[in-house]
């Protein structure tokens, strides 16, 4: 056949092609068929399938990757408004606006009803626990075989633990306006039992009738009789160290009284003064001038050992690392919580997440050879918001700034 006889392909012929025949050839169509037709053409059926098709991979892809992150548990963390819901349903009717506010679980919040009285208290008495008390014989208790100690506590030392609580009562009697709390978590190995510290003080005090449910009497100016002496002492379960001591103590104030405390006094050993006073203190930011602290030591008389003990493992790594974050500090904690427990108060007190995940790197401070010398050392403070110091007056920046070098 002829070249010239062959016939062109499709996509050179002038022939307008249409996939309406039955319509006449000058006929005009209509926008609806104009657009079906486009579509029918074979180039743009195929660049169509083509886009549907990756339309539908991108999807799918991307719909995995969201279903990967969101249900890593190394990635997501529930905010606080996973917790809050716009009406009661499903919890108490009666919930309050402030408990919908406060970041709190409802299914936590609704199970919490306080006396009016607790949220007058603006005091807060901590008592932090040493040893266990097993609660065999309260005529006993200055005795080492009803208490389970270390070797190092057994030359004394529990008729201290003894009268550290007998002066954390006497300190609450004072004050109707106080909270008296026992610190310390369940941080002996096994035989021990999982008992902790401040519940065994507890114990304790009971035992030794320090705490009676006796109603007190308004005294002038009150409008209302007190909370009696045992419904004003707690205990604080979860402690680890003497810093946890101090900042889980204030946590757990704010859960009994739905405040935080104006003022703080702590009871324990006259050697660790410092370390709570100029360490403890200051790296939660509490006001100096509201914290008070009263020591008792072994009734011993020559203490240097004991003093040289806290230079070394206590004040110095507390002042290279305030809140005990790093090693060996951090190595103590692990080995004291043998029975894997968490504390409540990152649900509890949501306005203190920053400040419980605090870890600041490593100090480094000159070296002295006794803690007279640290009498005006003050350890690192957080910098960040808390409700303590929220209203800090102008002229306190001196005492801070002082206490931040």
């Amino acid at each position: 056949m002829p070249s010239n006889m062959l016939p062109l392909p499709s996509s050179t012929s002038k022939r307008n092609r249409t996939y309406f025949p039955s319509l006449p050839t000058n006929h005009n169509l209509s926008s609806s068929q104009q657009v079906l037709q486009t579509l029918r053409s074979r180039t743009r059926l195929t660049n169509l399938a083509v886009f549907l098709l990756l339309l539908c991979l991108s999807s799918s892809l991307i719909l995995n990757l969201n279903y990967l992150l969101l249900s890593s548990s190394s990635t997501f963390r529930p905010s606080s408004s996973t917790y809050r819901t716009t009406s009661s349903k499903g919890w108490d009717d009666l919930i309050t606006p402030s408990q919908l506010r406060s970041g709190i679980p409802l299914s936590i919040e609704t199970t919490i009803e306080r006396d009016p009285r607790y949220s007058e208290l603006n005091h807060l008495i901590m008592v932090p626990g040493h040893a266990i008390w097993l609660g065999h014989d309260a005529d006993k208790v200055n005795e080492n075989d009803d208490w389970i100690l270390e070797p190092m506590q057994k030359g004394g030392s529990v008729r201290t633990y003894v009268k550290h609580i007998q002066r954390g009562v006497e300190e609450l009697k004072r004050d109707n306006n106080a909270l008296l709390i026992f610190s310390g978590g369940a941080t002996r190995l096994p035989p021990s039992p999982p008992l902790p510290e401040a519940i065994s003080y507890h114990n304790l005090a009971h035992a030794l009738d320090l705490l009676p449910s006796t109603p007190i009497s308004p005294s002038d100016g009150e409008s209302k009789a007190p909370l009696s002496l045992n419904l004003r002492a707690a205990t604080e379960e979860y402690a680890l160290d003497s810093y946890e001591n101090l900042l889980f103590s204030i946590a757990r104030f704010k859960e009994v009284t739905d405040r935080y405390p104006e003022r703080i006094t702590v009871v324990g050993y006259g050697m660790k003064e410092r370390r709570f006073t100029n360490l403890h203190r200051s790296a939660l930011a509490f006001p100096l001038q509201n914290f008070t602290y009263i020591g008792i030591n072994d009734d011993l008389p020559d203490l240097s050992k004991h003093y040289a003990g806290e230079l070394k493992f206590g004040f110095k790594p507390f002042l290279n690392s305030p809140t005990g974050c790093h090693p060996p500090l951090s190595t103590k904690k692990l080995l004291r919580n043998p029975y894997i427990k968490y504390h409540p108060y990152h649900t509890s007190n949501p306005e203190l997440l920053e400040l419980f995940e605090w870890c600041p790197p490593l100090q480094s401070h000159r070296e002295r050879d006794s803690l007279d010398e640290y009498e005006g050392v003050y350890g690192m403070s957080f910098g960040g918001w808390v409700p303590w110091n929220a209203g800090r007056m102008e002229g306190d920046e001196v005492t801070w700034g002082r206490e931040r070098d």
